[in-house]
């Protein structure tokens, strides 16, 4: 037991410091990402890239993540790097001052990443401070569902537990025995290829897509507006829009027409 040293020097962080171990330019070694108070400092969110072996960590001088262009800034920041958003680049999301949790997308590589964007996945509560000053975050397949919900705990050791209830006006209607017939999939699960089966009834216009379970649009289909009425079906074969194959998971097939939404998940296992 002993210090953690980058450039033969015992790292000595700043306040409220935060470690969390991750492979942050995708080299296959551990790497040290740090947040800290970050009040009276210019930067507070750094990483040590190990410049030695998975077995002999040798970390090199602090590099501060950038934030279009500059060095990140923000109270008091508790960094996950994961990819939250699954599309194969690694993410940033901070716990921070305000009970507010924001989600910086990975607009670079997994070699190289670039944060330029956030969302908040959390709300700033700087009357409350309902998540904690900062929230503590751990994301984890907390009910079995195949995504991510994300746990915070706060400063008082209270921990909540926020479900992952995808993307806003995804309805999904698998409990509906009125809408089960409207759209149905088959095999479910799936290995190479799934038949989407649907009735369009007096619509004409109708829309059919494929998310992941974040809400990203991973396949369209350029269906028919003027179609005739009745049962209508299409194959998916597990690919994007780029004839890519989209990686194992759940996915979300939506029927969106001129007078209802209608949603189903199916899971792909190769």
């Amino acid at each position: 037991m002993g210090h953690i040293q980058a450039d033969g020097i015992d790292i000595q962080t700043a306040n409220n410091a935060w470690p969390y171990v991750c492979d942050y330019n995708d080299d296959g070694k551990k790497d040290l990402l740090v947040g800290q108070e970050g009040i009276y400092s210019t930067c507070n969110v750094y990483v040590y890239l190990n410049e030695g072996t998975n077995e002999t960590p040798a970390f090199g001088d602090s590099t501060p993540v950038l934030f279009n262009g500059s060095p990140t800034s923000y109270w008091r920041t508790v960094p996950v790097f994961i990819d939250l958003d699954l599309d194969g680049k690694n993410d940033i999301v901070l716990g921070g001052w305000y009970s507010d949790v924001r989600f910086y997308t990975n607009v670079g590589t997994n070699a190289n990443p670039v944060f330029s964007n956030y969302i908040y996945l959390v709300l700033p509560d700087s009357q409350g401070y309902s998540s904690g000053n900062p929230p503590r975050v751990a994301f984890a397949d907390w009910d079995g569902d195949s995504d991510l919900d994300m746990l915070t705990c706060d400063y008082y050791g209270s921990v909540f537990l926020r479900e992952n209830v995808t993307s806003p006006g995804i309805v999904e209607n698998d409990k509906n025995p009125a809408a089960s017939n409207v759209l149905t999939v088959t095999p479910n699960p799936f290995s190479d290829l799934a038949t989407i089966n649907y009735q369009p009834a007096d619509d004409r216009e109708v829309n059919l897509t494929i998310c992941d379970i974040t809400g990203r649009t991973v396949k369209s289909f350029p269906l028919i507006t003027s179609q005739p009425f009745g049962s209508m079906s299409v194959a998916w074969d597990g690919r994007d829009n780029e004839h890519r194959r989209v990686p194992d998971g759940v996915y979300l097939i939506t029927l969106m027409t001129g007078s209802r939404i209608e949603t189903k998940k199916v899971l792909l296992v190769r």
